[in-house]
Parts: C-alpha cells; structure tokens; sequence
C-alpha cells in the first residue's frame, strides 16, 4: 500500500518547486553583485565553483543558503570572525526577498 498517492505527491512537488520561486533578474542582480563583492577577487579566484553558483542561481532562497558556502571559502583566506562579519553584512541585500524569519534567526545566532 502507498503511502502518499502520486496526485498529492506530484502536487506537494509543484508547490515546492524552484520555478514557483523564481525571482525576477532586476531583483537578484543586486544581491549576486553584493555577494560577489563580498567574496572579493581573492575568493573568486580561489573558488571559481562558488563563483558561477552565486552568478547562475535563480532565486533569493538559494542565494541566501549559498551565505553558508561564502563563510566557508572566506574563513580558509581571512578567518570566522571576519567570513561571519562580511556575510552577515549582507542581510540587508535581502530584504524583502526572503521571509524575515530566516533574517530573524541569523540575528539571533550571531548575538
């Protein structure tokens, strides 16, 4: 016996899909050159991979949880306490694009 029917799990799956998120190009250019200029061209150069994830990715979401990837690559050139610092100041890019509580609980982990 199945569990889920393919008709509620084809529609939970369009629901959550990536093309419902899409958001407009005007809107996220701000935000990749922000992310990218926060990167610097010493990451740039270092992670080329990053790089083309910040350039092509399609919606505020994914931008916002690729922060993780930035901290990552920028704690291994200028250390945490600076990584953290420059991508927290990247909060503001987003507003209005993803929900205030994912904006909400970094404030809250970082304090």
């Amino acid at each position: 016996m199945r569990w889920f029917k393919p008709g509620i799990r084809n529609s939970i799956s369009a629901l959550l899909s990536p093309e419902l998120r899409k958001d407009s190009t005007e809107a996220l250019e701000p935000v990749r050159e922000a992310m990218l200029a926060a990167l610097g061209e010493e990451g740039i150069k270092a992670n080329p991979q990053l790089t083309r994830k910040l350039k092509y990715l399609h919606d505020a979401h994914a931008l916002w949880f690729a922060r993780a990837e930035m901290v990552a690559v920028l704690s291994q050139m200028h250390g945490e306490a600076l990584a953290v610092h420059r991508v927290q100041s990247l909060s503001p890019v987003f507003q209005g694009l993803v929900p205030k509580s994912l904006m909400d609980s970094c404030r809250m982990r970082v304090r």
